[in-house]
């Protein structure tokens, strides 16, 4: 039996199996297919024998949706001329002219010969519809060879020729031959009849025809024409034209000349007042934005984007809808008493002239401006079409860019915008504030009305909104609380915003740890007396107010005592699983509660640059109080430690300029002294002159100072002389002459020693030198004007770096007997 097993196993596993034969593969034989071949010249050969011009017509059609070939263009070409030449259709006519076009587009390299067939067929035809498809074809093919300049040349001239004809078609396309094939031209065309010819037909009796004249123009002046400024009359009188079509050219060639001749001076018409192009041309714009046509309105709104070089009365006037009264040109006193004696009408007797009739007064006199230019952007926030509100908010957000007062007359009416009724329009409201986040601080009113917009159904509006907040600057601690709140318990009502709002958490911590650090033991939950329970790290709402906390820690490290042991480890958890949202911090334990004092100069010094680097955080109404501390503790550290005396107090005494400085900046009273009462104008004479003694003794009592921190002291310096000259010249009728040479005497040494010592100044003195060097009469008023805006828009440099080789120069008074 197990002999009878071995055998079966043996021939189990020993037979051999072999696989079928495999058939031999199958071979495809791809066929390739010869192309198609072209019947347009059949079609084309098919002409002579139509009976009727519907046939022309069905075959021209049929040629149109077919290729020709290279090798049948000039058969092509001689059928198609010909029958043009005996085609009583002029429907006809214009379709062959439209196929020659696009035979020259197809094979680029006989478009001359295209051109010139054209031209010739041009010469002896009646139709307007047949002669405007023509030099429509011509411009058509002319855009392809850009460098025959012999053949542009004709081509204008022949434009020239037929703007005589009377049809509106026929002038419309040869004022845009003219205006796109001028240019061309060069120098072997005169410019300027050019021009003249153009801006004759402003006035046709044909809107369309005055709307292209206004278009080639612009066109011309885009290709390098230069336009004359006289023609800024006319084309502004064309506002008032029936048609939008031409008011909406118009605005447009209003803008190119504003921005072209900004500085040239016009004459107010019925007026001897004076204006800048700029400001006119602004002011003719806004009235657009009240136009009763939606595309006008829409341009309009567009183009006061772009016009940065506007004076900032007019550009504020526009979020105001009252009318600008105040700057009318006041009469003088002389002006007044000789209407009184020339009016030569009765009167009671207890007025001369008091019963005379009043002058009938425009609304256009009232003001630089007309009336329509006053809350402008007013209007076109609370059109009623999408288009002309997308528009002012985009123009709203370009202009304030570059204006940071202009900025912050805006914010309330773009966060008004956040309630629009389009959700495109709340995005591009929410991204104009983002961009210009920069200049603006955001009131506790406008948070509570910014974060009504949270509960936007859309989750891309309130990602934007988040973005937004992570990048504005807030006012107040409330406010941030309300923020923050608002931001948690909308959390709960989107959980997939959880990313968005982690960002936004993590940006503003960073941004507001001062007033993050009143709030901490509130969102922490942090008891003086009792251990509360222990949040859970993986709850959103817990993890957005650790992110918030920990980024304010990282810049204000004061929060870091407050923190509760869990809360540390929640804080390695967070950094190990979400590194790019929780920074890198550095927590310092003394259990003995030992008060820690510098043993060495190092310690000092170190002591010293904590605190300067910390003054360089701060923000807001915390700055002036953090600089009166770090003031007090500096002088402290300068009487425990002698080895850096010298720099505690020259750092303590650059703080306390400062601090003077802050509080005349304050409230804005420095500008205009004479608003002030008595108390207050001697309160403010006393810190300017206070100032000034900070800044002699900063440069004279002490000794060490390498060149580049001299030349801080005596930039410092050089602004509290600015200062003292402004409030001389608006405040006191003492002359100011003396005080304004020193002034220009010592701008011309910074200046010279900046050179020599090879380094850059900062704004404020970059910004005077800028200016003083166009003043060609540096009188006191004209001084003090040009200081008072580089005053108020430069920030205080930063305090220098401590350095210990800066000793207090003492000197000793004898007595001899």
């Amino acid at each position: 039996m197990a002999a009878l097993l071995k055998k079966r196993a043996f021939l189990e596993y020993g037979q051999l199996i072999q696989d079928p034969p495999q058939p031999p593969p199958k071979k495809l034989r791809l066929i390739k297919k010869p192309p198609v071949r072209s019947y347009a010249i059949d079609f084309i050969s098919c002409l002579e024998s139509c009976n009727s011009s519907n046939e022309i017509m069905q075959i021209l059609l049929r040629i149109d949706t077919t290729e020709l070939d290279k090798s049948d263009l000039t058969d092509a070409l001689k059928m198609l001329t010909d029958h043009f030449k005996t085609e009583a259709e002029s429907a006809v006519r214009v379709k062959i002219l439209s196929l020659l076009g696009d035979i020259g587009q197809q094979f680029e390299c006989d478009v001359v010969i295209i051109i010139e067939e054209c031209m010739g067929l041009l010469k002896n035809e009646m139709s307007h519809k047949v002669l405007a498809q023509g030099i429509n074809t011509i411009l058509k093919l002319a855009k392809l060879i850009p460098d025959n300049v012999q053949l542009h040349q004709k081509l204008v001239e022949t434009a020239k020729n037929y703007l005589k004809d009377t049809n509106h078609s026929v002038k419309c396309k040869c004022l845009e031959v003219i205006g796109v094939l001028a240019p061309s031209c060069g120098h072997n065309i005169d410019r300027k009849n050019i021009l003249n010819l153009v801006t004759s037909y402003f006035t046709n009796e044909d809107a369309r025809v005055r709307s292209q004249a206004f278009k080639t123009t612009i066109n011309l002046h885009d290709k390098g024409f230069k336009l004359d400024p006289a023609i800024y009359t006319i084309v502004c009188d064309a506002l008032n034209d029936d048609y939008e079509i031409v008011r909406q050219a118009v605005l447009k060639l209003i803008w190119v000349i504003g921005n072209a001749y900004p500085e040239n001076i016009i004459l107010l018409p019925d007026s001897e007042q004076e204006l800048r192009l700029i400001d006119d041309a602004f002011g003719k714009i806004c009235t657009g934005v009240t136009d009763l046509s939606m595309f006008v309105r829409t341009q309009a709104a567009k183009l006061l984007g772009s016009m940065s070089l506007v004076s900032p009365k007019f550009l504020n006037q526009t979020l105001d809808k009252k009318l600008m009264s105040n700057m009318r040109r006041k009469r003088t006193a002389h002006e007044l008493a000789w209407e009184n004696v020339t009016s030569g009408e009765w009167a009671s007797g207890k007025k001369w002239a008091d019963d005379a009739p009043r002058e009938l007064i425009d609304a256009d006199s009232i003001n630089l401006m007309s009336s329509g230019a006053c809350g402008a952007f007013v209007h076109g926030l609370e059109d009623e079409f999408l288009e002309v509100r997308s528009a002012a908010v985009e123009s709203l957000c370009q202009l304030s860019l570059n204006n940071p007062h202009f900025a912050n007359l805006s914010l309330d009416f773009l966060v008004d915008m956040f309630n629009d009724e389009i959700e495109d329009v709340r995005l591009k409201a929410i991204d104009s504030l983002r961009q210009i986040s920069a200049h603006i601080v955001l009131r506790d009113d406008q948070i509570e009305t910014i974060l009504a917009a949270l509960e936007d159904f859309s989750q891309e509006v309130r990602e934007g909104l988040h973005r937004m907040l992570s990048a504005c600057q807030m006012s107040t601690t409330p406010g941030l609380k309300m923020c923050v709140e608002k931001l948690l318990d909308n959390l709960k009502k989107y959980p997939q915003d959880k990313r968005s709002t982690f960002r936004c958490m993590q940006k503003m911590g960073e941004q507001h740890p001062e007033l993050i650090l009143p709030l901490v033991p509130q969102f922490l939950n942090i008891h003086p007396f009792f251990d509360m329970a222990e949040p859970d790290v993986e709850n959103p709402q817990y993890i957005c107010i650790l992110i918030l906390v920990l980024n304010a820690a990282k810049n204000f490290p004061t929060i870091l005592p407050l923190l509760e042991p869990h809360t540390r480890k929640h804080y390695t958890y967070l950094r190990d699983t979400m590194p790019n949202l929780v920074p890198v911090l550095t927590f310092i334990t003394n259990e003995n509660n030992i008060e820690v004092k510098p043993t060495n100069v190092m310690e000092s010094v170190n002591f010293l640059k904590t605190v300067v680097n910390g003054l360089g955080v701060t923000t807001h109404k915390m700055h002036t109080n953090l600089l009166l501390k770090a003031k007090e503790h500096l002088l402290r550290l300068s009487e425990m430690d002698q080895q850096v005396s010298g720099t505690a107090q020259f750092t303590a005494l650059y703080i306390g300029a400062q601090i003077l400085m802050l509080q005349i900046f304050k409230k804005g009273a420095w500008m205009n002294p004479t608003s002030l009462a008595t108390q207050q104008s001697n309160n403010l004479k006393a810190n300017i002159q206070s100032l000034l003694e900070h800044c002699l003794k900063l440069q004279h009592l002490f000794v060490g100072f390498s060149a580049k921190e001299l030349c801080v002291i005596k930039q410092f310096r050089l602004r509290a002389l600015a200062i003292n000259l402004v409030h001389i010249v608006k405040g006191s009728n003492a002359s100011a002459l003396a005080p304004c040479h020193h002034f220009l005497s010592t701008v011309e040494d910074m200046q010279t020693e900046i050179e020599n010592a090879n380094l850059e100044p900062d704004e404020f003195t970059s910004a005077v030198f800028k200016e003083l060097w166009i003043l060609e009469e540096p009188r006191p008023g004209t001084v003090a004007r040009i200081l008072i805006p580089i005053l108020t828009d430069t920030k205080l440099g930063p305090i220098p770096q401590p350095n210990i080789n800066i000793p207090l120069s003492k000197g000793q008074l004898l007595k001899y007997l």
